[in-house]
């Protein structure tokens, strides 16, 4: 490999234990939490550190003229046991008018569900801002909210605004953009329990939130999302994949959902770390080679 040319990059883990499970970020660009390469001879240094010196190199000429310096994405794994609170997340224009930094829009692919996991997606029915306040003050907010039993497979997509909850025993891949600013606005009681008691945003959630009746609709095939942040696929794959990647402008994310991936490039062989690798923009011809069956998100921007 010469050591001046990127190659598939990845990552150490960052583990975050949390009051309702855990989260494992794989590829993040967040300033203060930012991924660590764990290949190579990019080894110890940061993604956004790289990115400052490969520049579109890396990411893409349309994503770097768009993002800059700081990688795009968030990616992670869920161990969700207890319940998220009740959360809302603000658009790029409010995320930018009161914290300086992105929005945030993501998605739930579900990995496994335990037979009493429920997830909350969105209102039921159309609402008001004053009626939406009404039902967190008097704790009845989850009754007008869409109640779903996950199923294994399935992918939400979580705009900016859609309110959501989730819990009761699921695993999920996330990917977002990279932004970590949540508006909390019930917390299943644990709002009232000096031990378990988080910081609350109600007031700053009300100019945020969506009232429009949601109707969860969720994807299992291909093109899981298409949005103006991300695009993520879906493929299965039990046979080496040969890939063309000449004409594009831009990097690609695999994220491991069940088995393992390996990638050769230049007859060198790179085996994801932590279930995530990156695959920079100027990278022209790769080889995906499964571990027995393997399914992954292929995701980029």
């Amino acid at each position: 490999m010469n050591e001046t040319n990127l190659y598939p990059l990845t990552f150490e883990p960052i583990i975050k234990q949390r009051v309702w499970g855990s989260e494992t970020w794989v590829l993040s660009g967040l300033d203060r939490d930012t991924s660590v390469i764990s290949n190579g001879f990019l080894k110890g240094n940061t993604i956004n550190e790289i990115l400052e010196v490969y520049l579109m190199d890396l990411v893409g000429t349309r994503i770097y003229d768009a993002c800059g310096d700081e990688f795009p994405l968030l990616i992670k794994y869920l161990t969700v046991n207890e319940f998220l609170s009740v959360q809302v997340h603000p658009d790029d224009k409010k995320a930018a008018e009161l914290h300086h930094a992105y929005g945030k829009t993501e998605m739930w692919y579900i990995l496994d569900a335990q037979p009493d996991a429920r997830l909350y997606l969105g209102f039921n029915k159309d609402m008001t801002p004053e009626e939406f306040f009404a039902k967190c003050e008097n704790e009845t907010l989850p009754e007008v909210m869409n109640c779903i039993q996950p199923k294994k497979g399935e992918c939400y997509y979580i705009p900016a605004g859609l309110i959501h909850a989730c819990g009761g025993g699921l695993t999920i891949a996330e990917v977002q953009q990279v932004s970590d600013i949540t508006y909390r606005v019930y917390d299943w009681g644990r709002e009232h329990d000096p031990e378990t008691a988080r910081e609350m945003h109600l007031e700053l959630a009300v100019d945020c939130i969506n009232y429009k009746k949601h109707i969860p609709q969720p994807t299992t095939t291909g093109v899981l999302a298409d949005t103006p942040y991300f695009t993520v696929r879906l493929h299965t794959a039990e046979h080496p994949i040969e890939i063309d990647g000449s004409s594009r402008d831009h990097f690609i994310a695999y994220l491991e959902l069940e088995g393992s991936l390996e990638v050769e490039t230049d007859n060198t062989l790179y085996r994801s770390a932590g279930g995530c690798m990156l695959i920079p923009a100027t990278l022209e011809y790769w080889k995906i080679i499964p571990r027995e069956k393997a399914v992954f998100l292929e995701i980029t921007r």
